[in-house]
């Protein structure tokens, strides 16, 4: 006689971790094309081939959805994120840090994108939020900048400001690519990557650097 599988427990769907992977992904892709106000949870589960109840499952609700997205995207800054000031912060230093978290949104694409959204169109959110994903990499940034300044290396410039503004032009830069690209008529996009390095570094040593240093 044939062995009788085993019964699985009522409402859990099949392959579970898949699904909830396939979920999130799918999420992520509409979340940064659309937005968190724009994106109905019945759109994400047809993207990730689930039904609505599948979906309710796995996240419960969209802003449990998206805390997980950001949660993801948190996850993915970390190796990136500037190494401990230990020795000297110079401003060769500070410049790798803030390089690096280039590099974290052209190897991330989506999550650039959807970080970017989460800075510009959150505002309700904001004012209820009890976890900020971003805060780390602004803390470890502004850390580095004080020390810097503590060792008389840079000028009386607002750490946490400067961490913002970097932060976010990396951001925006990324989001834009394919429109600047086609605006400077078509260059290939190494071209123009490279010449948004060149003057992120021009700008963070302009704001770091004392007055006539």
């Amino acid at each position: 006689m044939a062995a009788i599988a085993p019964a699985r427990k009522a409402g859990r769907p099949l392959g579970a971790p898949d699904t909830r992977e396939s979920c999130l992904e799918a999420a992520e892709r509409l979340f940064a094309d659309q937005g968190f106000a724009a994106t109905g949870m019945r759109q994400i589960g047809s993207a990730a081939g689930v039904t609505i109840a599948t979906l309710i499952y796995h996240f419960g609700a969209k802003e449990k959805l998206y805390g997980e997205v950001l949660a993801r995207i948190a996850d993915s800054i970390t190796p990136y994120l500037p190494e401990p000031t230990g020795g000297d912060a110079d401003l060769d230093a500070v410049v790798a840090m803030v390089e690096r978290f280039l590099d974290w949104s052209l190897d991330h694409g989506d999550y650039a994108s959807l970080l970017l959204r989460e800075l510009m169109e959150n505002p309700s959110r904001a004012r209820k939020a009890r976890r900020w994903y971003l805060l780390p990499l602004i803390e470890a940034y502004a850390a580095a900048i004080r020390a810097g300044q503590a060792r008389g290396h840079f000028g009386p410039c607002d750490p946490e400001m400067v961490a913002f503004y970097v932060t976010g032009a990396i951001t925006h830069f990324q989001a834009s690519t394919v429109t600047i690209q086609q605006m400077l008529g078509a260059p290939a996009p190494g071209e123009i990557v490279d010449r948004f390095r060149t003057t992120l570094r021009a700008n963070v040593k302009a704001m770091l650097l004392p007055a006539g240093g």
